[in-house]
């Protein structure tokens, strides 16, 4: 006796909510639905950009940073199971810079996270 009250009930309550969100969306004007996405979506024009070489590499490598805002930028480097292997904080003086590192890692895969405020790079490390 429940069930195919509560089968009716339901199919009752979707045609009611589908009828009256057609009845809405027809008064509402188009202008007021189209500046509702945040403008940090819809920013896609960001041009930050590192390159990592020698890579593969041993003890020593340089990275190319390009597109960050002169200040302090935060260099992470972690393992394949996220264990944080060195964090360095290092002043970006123009944006575009050349970052040398001496790491004393053993072989694996690493990965280094460049953040910078809202900024978040991350690119793959080998080293032999």
């Amino acid at each position: 006796m429940f069930k195919p009250f509560l089968f009716v009930f339901c199919c009752f309550s979707t045609c009611c909510c589908f009828a009256q969100s057609l009845q809405l969306s027809d008064s509402i004007p188009t202008t007021a639905v189209v500046n509702t996405i945040p403008e940090k979506i819809v920013k896609t024009e960001d041009h930050t950009s590192v390159k990592i070489y020698p890579n593969p590499a041993k003890n020593k490598i340089s990275l190319q940073v390009q597109g960050f805002e002169p200040g302090i930028a935060q260099v992470k480097i972690t393992d394949t199971k996220g264990k944080l292997c060195r964090q360095d904080n290092r002043l970006l003086t123009n944006g575009q810079e050349e970052i040398a590192m001496f790491l004393s890692l053993m072989p694996g895969i690493y990965f280094i996270s460049i953040n910078q405020k809202d900024k978040v790079v991350k690119k793959k490390l080998v080293i032999f």
